[in-house]
């Protein structure tokens, strides 16, 4: 894959954010991606095989007005290690969906900022660019430590959906949140202008992010109060 070239559609600090190509040598990787049962352990795809011509298809018909897809090609590496979106894109609305999924972990000192950047930059992009007002954003309660993170986006916790998502015989709650562009302004407010500050800046600001998070704490609350309000309301008047 030496010499590939993509096209770079948002150029970052530890990684660019290409536009998606249907060249065989990206696709050859990107397939690939959800065959591995680590990257789908918590993603609709994994049922069953992906090809290579699949995933080609998928590339050729994703291009439209609702969605936004870029690869994520970290800086001086030779290929792609993952790919994420803005989907529902709703300009009457004003608001679209943010995904992304890491296919391929690198060996690399920046690796704990792709992730990060690539969110940072697709959140800025939607709201300057795109014009949205709003961001939403999910992931299963096991991916806790994320949800804690994207805080620092200006993305807020706003509910627990119960058992939302199954993979096999396991049902998984799903945690939901939002960056509003109130939201997003405060944060670039808050550092000057720069919505990414840098990933010196960003390591500290990780590392000063209060231990107990309000996803711990509406967590806590809601199973608690759930079953305390279930316990407490009457279903039927007929005499037990």
């Amino acid at each position: 894959m030496a010499g590939l070239a993509l096209d770079v559609f948002i150029e970052g600090e530890t990684l660019d954010l290409c536009a998606p190509s249907d060249d065989p040598a990206v696709v050859d990787r990107w397939f690939r991606w959800f065959n591995r049962r680590k990257v789908t352990e918590y993603l609709p795809q994994g049922m069953f095989p992906n090809t290579a011509s699949e995933q080609t298809q998928y590339v050729q018909s994703a291009a439209s007005r609702d969605r936004l897809l870029v690869l994520l090609k970290p800086k001086g590496a030779q290929h792609v290690i993952g790919v994420a979106s803005l989907s529902g894109i709703n300009h009457v609305q004003r608001q679209c969906d943010i995904a992304m999924v890491v296919g391929e972990q690198v060996a690399s000192a920046d690796a704990l900022f792709f992730a990060l950047e690539t969110k940072a930059r697709l959140t800025e992009h939607a709201f300057e660019v795109m014009g949205m007002e709003r961001i939403n954003s999910s992931q299963v309660a096991e991916l806790v430590r994320w949800q804690r993170w994207q805080i620092l986006f200006g993305y807020q916790i706003e509910g627990v959906l119960r058992q939302k998502f199954r993979k096999g015989q396991t049902a998984h709650d799903v945690f939901v949140s939002s960056c509003l562009v109130a939201d997003y302004l405060a944060v670039k407010k808050a550092r000057g202008g720069r919505f990414w500050p840098g990933k010196a800046v960003m390591f500290d600001l990780l590392k000063q992010l209060p231990e107990t998070s309000l996803i711990d704490e509406l967590n806590e609350w809601l199973s608690r109060r759930h079953a305390e309000y279930w316990q407490g309301v009457t279903f039927s008047l007929e005499a037990s």
